[in-house]
């Protein structure tokens, strides 16, 4: 536990109007600060602040560190003093117990200043508290003595297409005026501030019912794991769209599924759920070996791995734009023996149509489906790739033509205890990584070294392209991007198997 004085900033400020026991936990108990990695998404952020500086010529940047805030406020006192400083970068300001860094202030005029707060989102969002962030800080300037006649959210222009060369960074971002919102909010923040220091200062850790909708929007919150780990295995919470039931059941007292009175509505696959997991078996729905007809063998089993950079990686490309830079494909014959291909670009340049070109080489067997998990993302990938690659739409046409998707057929006709327990917290109940572990023991995502999930996957190609790494360490990134987007393809020959194995109703599950 931290001692001393409580004192608020902007992110804790944020914390507070959405949860009392964030706030708590981030004073008390904060998590370990550490460098991001290279491309995350707190990494991109920072890289985009840095370039929205190149808008301010001629600005200042504040050096001192958040832990020398006092030394911070002293430096930026005296270059608020300086009329020759156009611009502060990092202002540090302190007022009503409430610290904050101000990305740019901007000398408007002798006695005008502007807050110009930098985000690396493509809109300015309510939902991630982008209003009451320039609120806060609109509210601290002034507190601190200064004349603030503008705000600004400085925020990256999606319709903005990088051409050759250098980015033009005054064209990759927009500009958008927060003054009246921000205004609007400043009585409301003088009520708040009090109260969030009552929660700081108490002296354990505020209640609050955890749900996936309050701890998972915008981000998944840092305090997720602890705040669940008190949940039961079988927690109500995994129930498929439980909704309002959910706070029903928790004022009843009831958080495991199991405890569930029979008398509670419940849907009938809710019913179903509940039903496996108190018996501990799973169960096979009806219509499972018509559902399957459509999937061969023979068939391929297709994935793609996709980043979408904010900063845009290649000549006519826009901020957020999806670039496909992987794919997997397993072939599964008549005969049931398995083959598997690969492409993985270099990404020296726009790898779209290699990516394309090697995949129609590689689907060479003609009429066959090709198996997806979640068809709207592999069928988006090759629209897409269409749009972009009109000599290949034709080709990539009739690939997308052929896919079937593995996801609703486990969703709609397997119902097993094993998908709804904690596990599922990660992604979802029927996602593959949920799904693929408990059909096949074993076989499991987290078993893989580094790569372990979309984000990483996205985030270490932006990393590769842009040279971040030595080149044995890129060689290795580039070998966890293979296994990673392989155990995807290879996951669903083996779902699809459990499947075929299993294709009468109430027959056990097996490998």
């Amino acid at each position: 536990m931290k001692t001393g004085e409580t004192y608020l900033t902007k992110t804790r400020y944020i914390d507070g109007l959405r949860c009392s026991k964030k706030l708590w936990l981030g004073w008390h108990e904060p998590s370990l600060r550490k460098d991001p990695e290279p491309f995350s998404p707190l990494d991109v952020g920072n890289r985009i602040g840095a370039k929205a500086h190149l808008l301010f010529p001629g600005g200042v940047r504040v050096e001192e560190e958040a832990y020398q805030h006092e030394e911070a406020v002293e430096t930026t006192k005296a270059l608020v003093n300086d009329p020759s400083i156009p611009a502060i970068f990092e202002a540090a300001f302190d007022y009503d117990d409430v610290r904050i860094r101000v990305d740019v202030l901007e000398r408007l005029s002798d006695h005008a200043w502007g807050i110009r707060e930098v985000k690396s989102s493509g809109t300015v969002s309510s939902d991630k508290g982008h209003y009451d962030d320039v609120a806060v800080q609109l509210y601290v300037v002034e507190g601190a003595g200064l004349a603030v006649s503008s705000v600004e959210l400085i925020h990256v222009n999606r319709g903005y297409t990088r051409e050759d060369g250098e980015i033009d960074w005054p064209s990759f971002f927009s500009r958008a005026d927060l003054t009246e919102a921000a205004r609007n909010r400043l009585a409301g923040i003088g009520r708040d501030i009090p109260q969030m220091q009552l929660i700081l200062n108490q002296a354990t850790t505020p209640e609050i019912f955890a749900t996936k909708a309050l701890c998972g929007a915008p981000y998944r919150c840092e305090f997720w794991g602890q705040c669940m780990a008190a949940k039961p295995d079988d927690w109500v919470g995994h129930l498929p769209r439980i909704g309002k039931s959910l706070e029903v059941l928790h004022h009843r007292g009831v958080d495991s599924i199991r405890k569930i009175p029979d008398n509670f509505e419940l849907s009938d696959t809710q019913a179903m759920i509940r039903q496996s997991i108190i018996s501990g078996k799973p169960k096979v729905l009806p219509g499972l070996p018509m559902a399957l007809q459509g999937f061969g063998p023979p068939a391929y089993y297709l994935d793609f791995e996709t980043m979408m950079p904010a900063i845009p990686a290649y000549p006519q490309t826009k901020p957020y734009e999806r670039i496909a830079f992987q794919w997997s494909l397993h072939l599964m014959g008549q005969d049931g023996a398995i083959s598997h291909q690969e492409f993985l670009a270099s990404g020296d340049e726009d790898p779209r149509r290699e990516v394309a070109e090697s995949l129609i080489a590689a689907v060479s067997i003609p009429d066959i489906p090709i198996v997806v998990y979640h068809e709207t993302t592999e069928k988006g990938i090759l629209q897409s790739l269409e749009k972009k690659l009109p000599n290949l739409a034709e080709s990539l046409s009739s690939i997308r033509g052929r896919v079937v998707d593995l996801h609703p057929i486990v969703r709609d006709h397997i119902v097993h205890p094993g998908f709804f327990t904690a596990n599922a917290l990660e992604s979802s109940a029927y996602s593959i990584k949920n799904v693929l572990p408990v059909l096949v023991p074993g076989e499991d995502h987290k078993n893989l070294l580094g790569v372990s999930k979309g984000l990483d996957a996205s985030q270490t190609f932006e990393a590769i392209i842009h040279g971040v790494h030595d080149n044995e360490k890129e060689e290795a990134l580039r070998q966890e991007l293979r296994e990673y987007c392989k155990k995807d393809t290879s996951g669903m020959v083996d779902i699809q198997k459990v499947l075929q194995n299993s294709s009468q109703p109430d027959s056990a599950l097996q490998h």
